[in-house]
């Protein structure tokens, strides 16, 4: 599989102090729901959304992601994990389901349905009408003693892109200006790298360790154009 990397700038000592974990595993999952919210620190809309993420990362069977755009960045308040390439998800999720536009905070379950991210009601809604449909490339993430993951997918032959994406569980950050200035903020699974791994195909492959203050990561089975999920696995260390 060709790598193509996609790294996301991040200075998590502006402001952020990274929550610590003891090394506990999280038992990996197959057939898990994906859910991406697309958030900013610097959006006085978001930390409601960004509270509902962190109550759905309880639910083993949900993949909370919080992808941080970079349009909210200026002179005031730079998001420390904000970054072009996260923008960029973004508006390419809004050409493949039709929208004129984006905005925040945006969550999309599973590459095909677009909520707002506060309408914590509705995101249920799809997130249980996403569990009923089953899909078809099985995901396992395993961690190795020496740090690294051991990936393994297995489905039918089908055209798909294969994406790594790193986080950090629990970020607590002081606002020191823009439109959350002097607030402080809890936001979860914040995505700190996100790379394409390449086409989808069975099999095993190794992937390097997580980067602290990285400490979770999932592994993404998606239709080209960043379409539908068909299949997702995450692992975590506590």
């Amino acid at each position: 599989m060709k790598d193509s990397a996609q790294s996301l700038p991040l200075n998590c000592a502006i402001g952020l102090t990274a929550v610590l974990f003891t090394r506990v595993v999280v038992a990996a999952d197959t057939d898990r729901t994906v859910a991406e919210l697309f958030t900013s620190q610097g959006c006085s809309s978001c930390p409601p959304a960004d509270a509902v993420a962190g109550r759905l990362r309880t639910d083993p069977a949900v993949i909370v992601l919080s992808f941080h755009v970079n349009y909210w960045d200026g002179p005031q308040w730079r998001d420390p994990f904000s970054s072009q390439a996260v923008t960029d998800r973004q508006y390419a999720y809004g050409r493949a389901l039709g929208e004129s536009t984006v905005f925040t905070p945006q969550l999309i379950v599973n590459g095909t349905h677009s909520l707002i991210g506060s309408q914590e009601s509705g995101i249920h809604d799809a997130i249980a009408a996403a569990r009923r449909i089953a899909l078809p490339v099985k995901v396992d993430l395993s961690r190795q003693p020496d740090g690294t993951f051991a990936l393994t997918t297995k489905g039918p032959a089908l055209s798909a892109d294969l994406w790594e994406v790193a986080y950090v569980q629990h970020t607590v950050t002081e606002i020191r200006g823009g439109e959350n200035g002097g607030r402080r903020l809890d936001t979860f699974n914040d995505v700190t790298r996100i790379r394409r791994l390449g086409a989808f195909s069975s099999g095993t492959l190794s992937l390097p360790a997580l980067i602290p203050p990285a400490n979770g990561l999932a592994v993404i089975v998606q239709t080209p154009g960043l379409g539908k999920i068909l299949g997702a696995a995450a692992y975590e260390v506590r």
